[in-house]
């Protein structure tokens, strides 16, 4: 097995430790939103139910970027064990809010509450692998990463299914939640966590104590074009996560949603291990130019959504498009973790959490919205834009660091205006 691959990386040291425990805390990812969307919808209906998960991801959007903050400062485990606890509470008061059938404002609020206390996973972890692995694995940590979300997607919904099916969706969200609180009391314990942690503290103190030293600049053009590019797509996929459970559940048979999804999951699953064996070389392609032509055959994959009629159908366009986005996925891991400086690594990739979690958010918004105003037709059709949004990004992103390249060249080289008396000169 050659150095990059996935045998090298879960034999070293500590990986094992880390993969249990953050897939634990991200049990989550595969189950509130499937789960909130049927769960708030029963009491609520539709529109209530989109404005409930949109706010729950809202809530991790807006407050991710601060507990990342809190990451990179040096007080990852002490986030982790106060989030970790924090969350569970919040999702305990959720249910029974909607189980007493409050008002549909105080449910959202609840929502909002809970998603802004998700413990910061994705801050601690990808920081940390630049730092822990060599070189050669760092890109095969990323993918890693990406391929346990999607299975997360996968067994997330089967298991959201079975709950749902028992008549009791909400001990599914509770279920989950106490698998995040175990991974992150967990992880907060792990030797490399710790030890990056304070590194960091060190690194913030010296940083603080010298006045030469001005804060490090992370929200650049190039970076908040990635964070738009990302947003695009997860506003797809947070329209159908919302779109097609609604769907089944309007015919009486929500079952067959969990099902569409998990086709969905098993397909980005697949294109994560694809991609990790094919990804052409950053001398064959660059980075910065695989994004927007792995975004282009995305967009080509959506525009079959409104063609699937069945459920057999749609389990084979959701895998397609499952596999198609995964690269895209991988892609804004590599792209943060090289356009970011050292310092605010942890911040960076919350960031693009937030950017998931507002398109996400986004996306299921208007998937309720739209399915109450134009009904599921136009509801299937219109996501499309997003995917075409992402892809104009990725292509502006490609140019923006294309002319930072040619800038930093110009820069090394010292090139000046050509001057023929000079040529002449040195001869």
């Amino acid at each position: 097995m050659q150095k990059t691959g996935y045998r090298a990386f879960l034999s070293t040291r500590h990986v094992p430790s880390i993969v249990v425990s953050m897939t634990l805390a991200r049990l989550p990812m595969g189950v509130v939103t499937l789960i909130l969307v049927l769960f708030v919808s029963v009491h609520y209906g539709a529109a209530a139910s989109g404005m409930a998960t949109a706010a729950f991801t809202a809530g991790v959007a807006c407050f991710g970027p601060v507990f990342g903050r809190l990451v990179d400062k040096g007080h990852g485990p002490l986030a982790l064990r106060i989030l970790g606890v924090a969350e569970l509470v919040a999702i305990l008061g959720l249910v029974g809010g909607v189980m007493a059938e409050i008002h549909p404002a105080a449910v959202v609020a609840c929502s909002f509450a809970a998603g802004a206390l998700t413990p910061p996973i994705a801050g601690v972890t990808r920081s940390l692998w630049p730092v822990m692995l060599d070189i050669g694995l760092v890109s095969t940590a990323y993918n890693f990463e990406v391929l346990i979300v999607d299975l997360i997607y996968v067994m997330g919904p089967l298991l959201a299914s079975l709950f749902i099916a028992a008549g009791i969706p909400e001990w599914g969200l509770i279920a989950a939640t106490i698998g995040c609180t175990v991974g992150s009391l967990s992880l907060s314990r792990l030797a490399p966590v710790k030890s990056h942690a304070v590194r960091n503290r060190k690194r913030a103190l010296s940083r603080e104590d010298s006045t030469a030293l001005p804060r490090p600049r992370l929200l650049t053009l190039a970076i908040g074009l990635l964070l738009l590019v990302c947003l695009g797509k997860m506003c797809y996929s947070g329209w159908l996560e919302a779109l097609i459970p609604l769907f089944y559940s309007n015919q009486g048979a929500a079952l067959l949603g969990s099902i569409a999804i998990s086709a969905w999951s098993v397909g980005a699953a697949c294109g994560v291990v694809l991609f990790n064996r094919f990804q052409p070389g950053p001398r064959t392609i660059a980075i910065h130019k695989q994004l927007p032509l792995f975004a282009a055959i995305f967009l080509i994959t959506t525009i079959l959504t409104p063609l699937a009629e069945g459920i057999v159908s749609m389990c084979v366009v959701m895998f397609a498009i499952g596999m198609a986005g995964a690269p895209c996925d991988n892609l804004y891991y590599q792209l943060s973790g090289s356009l970011a400086p050292e310092e605010r690594q942890a911040e960076m990739f919350s960031w693009l959490n937030t950017a998931t979690s507002v398109g996400v958010s986004t996306g299921a918004f208007f998937a309720g919205w739209v399915v109450e105003a134009s009904g599921f037709d136009a509801a299937f059709s219109l996501p499309v834009l997003c995917t075409l949004a992402s892809l104009i990004f990725a292509f502006a992103l490609m140019v923006r660091i294309g002319v930072g390249k040619q800038q930093c060249h110009h820069k090394a080289v010292g090139l000046k205006p050509h001057r023929p008396d000079a040529d002449h000169a040195s001869n």
